[in-house]
């Protein structure tokens, strides 16, 4: 469905579009970024000249979807079974994606991901880099408060429903983005948003999300330091990381890690320094 201008025009007016961004939220058969695949995508299109186009697709990914994935989006195995697959949809979504700048809530940590592998399943090579994201959710956690529902009722005055619709979701994250360009001017310079992007220090959130980012740190996605950061855990439980260290976690994870026990080193170190002056 095409439409011109709508209640999303303030966004390619206030960001100066040079190519499209497609704002999108997807469903997955569970969490896992390396083997979990899409079953639903819902995404809004707008070019720079107003033109915008919205869809929403169901698609069957032969495997099963977890028990956990069904409770939280509520799309069961037979919702899917005569849908479409991904590969059958891939030149249609490529031509949708490809070459563009990509908004949403929380897409740089898990939606890009995912639909980057999906492509590459089938043989698509579809690369992106920060500089064409825009997330909302980076922009809402450095200029305010951190869930989709949150943000939309603290931009848009509005209440999310309870039950889950993914294209509900999708126009809210576009609703919420069209409010953050307007309020902030900061979000219409492409190189602020490509800093917020960015962490600032050494460390990077792993790629099997076991932590993220929030005010400049990272912080446990799981274990029973949930929503700690990394660096406290260093400095109050290292018998912790440690644990880390001699268990079955990535290599990724486990450098974060070391990183951040050196780190707890040094200052300790110029600690013991300033006492000795």
């Amino acid at each position: 469905m095409f439409t011109i201008g709508g209640e999303y025009k303030k966004i390619h007016k206030l960001l100066k579009l040079d190519k499209p961004l497609v704002i999108f939220d997807i469903e997955t058969t569970g969490i896992s970024l390396s083997s979990d695949k899409i079953i639903e995508i819902a995404y809004i299109k707008i070019w720079g000249d107003g033109k915008i186009k919205k869809e929403n697709l169901m698609l069957n990914p032969e495997t099963e979807i977890s028990e956990e994935a069904i409770t939280i989006h509520g799309i069961k195995n037979e919702d899917v079974a005569d849908k479409p697959t991904f590969k059958d949809k891939a030149r249609e979504l490529w031509d949708v994606f490809s070459g563009c700048y990509y908004g949403g809530f929380n897409i740089l940590d898990f939606d890009l991901l995912v639909l980057r592998r999906e492509f590459i399943r089938v043989g698509m090579d579809f690369t992106y880099s920060n500089k064409q994201v825009i997330d909302s959710k980076k922009i809402y956690n450095y200029m305010a408060p951190p869930n989709l529902a949150s943000a939309y009722d603290y931009y848009c005055r509005r209440r999310l429903t309870i039950r889950k619709n993914i294209m509900e979701h999708t126009e809210a994250a576009a609703e919420i983005m069209a409010q953050q360009i307007e309020r902030y001017k900061e979000v219409r310079d492409w190189s602020f948003i490509n800093r917020i992007h960015e962490p600032n220090d050494d460390f990077r959130v792993d790629n099997i999300r076991k932590f993220y980012w929030e005010k400049g740190e990272a912080c446990f996605a799981f274990s029973k330091y949930q929503g700690k950061a990394l660096s406290w855990v260093a400095e109050n439980d290292p018998e912790f990381l440690r644990w880390i260290l001699e268990s079955d976690f990535t290599e990724q994870t486990k450098n974060m890690i070391r990183l951040a026990l050196e780190k707890m080193k040094e200052r300790a170190g110029d600690s013991s320094d300033g006492l000795k002056k």
